[in-house]
């Protein structure tokens, strides 16, 4: 079934045995264009279910539409997920990039708890990193928009209620000179999930932009992976190249 503001493709198989990864592309990124991370993880055994969104969300500066996206993607999740668990498939965890990583902070805990580990590839404020790429805030001025009224907009969605997420493990990726989401900015964000029982841990890439931190998080995505998914590890690093 197609819908105006994503797509979603199947990558591997399910199976009992193994895991379900639910990912999602950054904002205004083909599947194909990220294809190499997805390969990475079929190779280490994953069964992929991957998302593309429409540049409309942000391009068409209307507010209105990235609620509209998240409900949208949110529900195909529940439904693919529910169709897996009629297959006995219950490993299922995420991993998102950019844009994508903000729709899967408000997919998980109370809205989908079947995800419970995941890779957050960037993550922070929403409306601030829009300001921060040149063309979409001259679309949304011209709009009539401010960056204090797109906070407000997505005020909601900038901080969800989670419920509980006891033993659910999620891994932050970053960088200090990624200026759109700046690894700097990101504990606010963390600690409402810390205080409803997550464990979350930051990574930092380097990077010299967004950009290349996504990349770099895409590349490194079995391996993140492994770090929510395997037992806690006794040495605890904050960087890795």
């Amino acid at each position: 079934m197609s819908h105006p503001l994503y797509q979603c493709e199947e990558f591997g198989t399910s199976s009992p045995a193994g895991a379900t990864i639910i990912f999602i592309c950054p904002f205004d990124t083909p599947i194909e264009r990220v294809r190499f991370a997805v390969r990475r993880l079929c190779r280490n055994g994953y069964h992929v279910m991957a998302y593309q969104t429409s540049g409309a969300v942000f391009r068409n500066a209307d507010p209105a539409i990235l609620p509209e996206l998240i409900a949208a993607v949110r529900e195909d999740i529940r439904a693919r997920i529910a169709k897996l668990s009629s297959q006995d498939v219950t490993d299922v965890g995420f991993f998102g990039s950019s844009l994508g990583s903000f729709i899967l902070y408000n997919c998980i805990g109370r809205e989908i708890p079947e995800l419970r580990w995941g890779v957050f590839n960037t993550g922070g404020d929403i409306a601030r990193g829009v300001w921060q790429i040149p063309d979409l805030k001259q679309r949304h001025v011209e709009r009539g928009w401010s960056l204090s009224r797109l906070a407000q907009e997505w005020a909601e969605l900038q901080w969800p209620d989670f419920g509980r997420l006891d033993g659910c493990r999620f891994v932050f990726v970053g960088s200090r000179r990624d200026k759109v989401a700046p690894l700097g900015n990101i504990s606010p964000y963390l600690e409402p999930m810390r205080r409803v029982g997550a464990r979350v841990s930051v990574r930092e890439v380097p990077a010299a932009g967004h950009k290349t931190t996504v990349i770099m998080g895409l590349w490194k995505a079995p391996r993140l992976i492994r770090m929510v998914t395997e037992p806690m590890s006794s040495r605890p690093r904050s960087r890795f190249n």
